[in-house]
């Protein structure tokens, strides 16, 4: 079969589409985690493994494998970072601008190319094969291009809501068009309109210095997590009202 990031006909191994590290906050002691539909009809599942699909070779794995790690560390400790905890953002100095932007690219574009139904509302069009040629030649771009936001979404002032992850879906944010993730505790919202250059928030954007600046919101304040919860609420699968 053929590869879909080399192109080269080999055995696929089961990739990952999101690293397994954003799983393991989800997981109860039976390693299990739940999958919430806000449908009625849909019964409430438990996986014990993330979603995976028979999409990379061996070498190909191996080096998002690498990147995968690396920003695993900077996450939870491992690698030399600089990071500010400030009142509303959280500035990490010191990234490996490569690794981290490969790696932003890399859950953009195998979401993309997935046939799994939770990765349906990302459908890249042209830029799949322009990601998939930045991820072959490693090369990580300009910081405009596929940009990506993040911001952490927090229970209270201290507390990260890390323990969910929901389907990625379509948005458009100042008139740019964007994918937007919830994974590890943050939205990330990932721009693939062709003039990111002139967005006036771009130097929230990763930068060439290894500069990123997260920001901060409560998730009570934020309508992908209340307008999620309600739905919930309604389909009789949640007792918690984060507009409370």
């Amino acid at each position: 079969m053929q590869c879909h990031l080399c192109l080269q006909e080999k055995d696929l191994k089961n990739s990952h589409i999101i690293p397994e590290f954003f799983y393991k906050p989800l997981y109860d002691g039976l390693h299990r985690f739940t999958v919430l539909s806000t449908s009625q009809e849909k019964k409430t599942k438990y996986r014990q493994k993330g979603m995976r699909e028979k999409l990379l070779c061996y070498d190909c794995e191996q080096f998002l494998s690498s990147i995968e790690d690396y920003v695993k560390r900077v996450f939870f400790g491992g690698v030399k970072i600089r990071i500010s905890n400030e009142k509303n953002f959280i500035i990490i100095e010191d990234i490996d601008y490569k690794k981290f932007k490969l790696f932003q690219l890399s859950i953009l574009w195998r979401s993309g190319i997935s046939k799994l139904n939770f990765f349906s509302g990302v459908s890249l069009g042209p830029h799949e094969e322009k990601l998939r040629e930045m991820l072959f030649k490693k090369n990580p771009g300009e910081p405009y291009e596929y940009g990506c936001l993040l911001a952490m979404i927090l229970m209270d002032k201290d507390q990260v809501l890390d323990g969910l992850m929901m389907q990625p879906d379509f948005i458009k944010v100042e008139g740019y068009r964007c994918f937007r993730f919830l994974l590890g505790g943050c939205v990330w919202l990932f721009f693939v309109s062709k003039h990111n250059m002139n967005f006036k928030f771009k130097e929230y954007f990763l930068n060439k210095d290894g500069k990123l600046i997260i920001t901060k919101q409560i998730a009570k304040d934020n309508k992908l997590i209340t307008g999620f919860a309600q739905d919930l609420k309604k389909a009789g699968k949640l007792n918690i009202n984060y507009n409370q």
